[in-house]
């Protein structure tokens, strides 16, 4: 049997695939509404400074005693504030199903809107969800194994062996996370395209991320790069905003401290709103991106596996003895 029937490795547009998703992504500005609903559930981070002066005026003294004496509306408003996270989270889910069919269909040459995207993202939402606890326990539990013997070394005391277990623990973190990360992203894509339970979606997966890690990883940095340009892009408008708005500020601070604080929070709040438009537009397009990718991937496979399948047909064909 010669090697000259078996189908060539073909080779992944990565290049392609991101100019694809820009022009999709561009052609059909609705797509932004889906990346708005994502970006609403996407976590933020809010750091607070610790300042010598705010401990030495009894800064956190003051907020404890009100915690203490206020602990019903505290808990209320941390209630609300969990709610309020849930149901953004939730919207991002039916945001991203929605984005991943309406990218999948546009694909094929075919139309559609906005709101047939959001009723399929709405039938997504559970299984989806259900994918979402499944990976978030998975990951809580890789995260208490490894992260349980550095704690134990260190509540010992024994300072050399936490650090070298420590060391371990993440090399070992890292690699499964970015496998734990890809295996759920492609489990959302059968579950959001080919209707798969939730378990058959992991398993499906899997299964395409060992075919494909290497050009997973590609093209996980290649979008990296796209980011981090994008960024540069977003910090340079930022510096040039800065020129203008730092005279103005020393403007209206000269007029007066009440007009300076209209302008400082006005100047707050589009900062903000430009952010949120900035990240609803990378969301829309990274999707776009990954969905393409996801497309190429596993097309391929199907090639292969016909391919495959042909060919034990074949053999059986040819080791059937004709009849006389």
């Amino acid at each position: 049997m010669t090697e000259t029937n078996q189908p060539a490795k073909k080779e992944i547009p990565f290049v392609e695939i991101l100019k694809r998703a820009a022009e999709i992504v561009w052609r059909n500005r609705f797509l932004l509404w889906f990346g708005v609903l994502v970006a609403l559930g996407s976590p933020g981070s809010f750091n607070v400074g610790n300042s010598e002066d705010w401990n030495r005026n009894g800064g956190e003294e003051a907020v404890k005693n009100f915690m203490t004496s206020h602990w019903q509306l505290v808990l209320a408003v941390a209630i609300i504030l969990f709610a309020v996270g849930v149901v953004l989270f939730l919207l991002s889910l039916v945001g991203k199903a929605g984005l991943v069919k309406s990218v999948n269909i546009i694909s094929q040459g075919r139309t559609t809107n906005f709101r047939e995207g959001w009723k399929f993202g709405k039938k997504c939402l559970w299984k989806l969800f259900r994918l979402f606890l499944l990976f978030f326990i998975t990951v809580f539990v890789v995260f208490l194994v490894l992260g349980i013997p550095v704690v134990y070394l260190i509540a010992t005391q024994s300072w050399v062996s936490a650090i070298l277990v420590g060391i371990l623990a993440i090399a070992i973190f890292i690699p499964l996370i970015f496998v734990l990360s890809l295996t759920n992203a492609f489990a959302e894509f059968y579950i959001i395209l080919s209707d798969l339970k939730v378990w058959s979606a992991v398993e499906a997966g899997y299964n395409l991320l060992l075919k494909n890690i290497v050009n997973s990883l590609v093209f996980g940095l290649l979008l990296m790069v796209v980011g981090m340009a994008a960024m540069f892009v977003f910090l340079m408008i930022v510096g040039l905003a800065l020129v203008i708005l730092i005279p103005a500020g020393m403007l209206f601070y000269g007029l007066g401290k009440i007009i300076f604080g209209f302008f400082l929070a006005i100047a707050i709040l589009l900062f903000l709103m430009i952010i949120f438009f900035a990240s609803s537009i990378f969301q829309t397009y990274r999707i776009t991106a990954w969905t393409l990718f996801f497309q190429e991937i596993a097309k391929v496979e199907k090639e292969e596996l016909a391919s495959e399948a042909e060919k034990a047909e074949s053999e059986e064909i040819v080791a059937t003895p004709e009849k006389a």
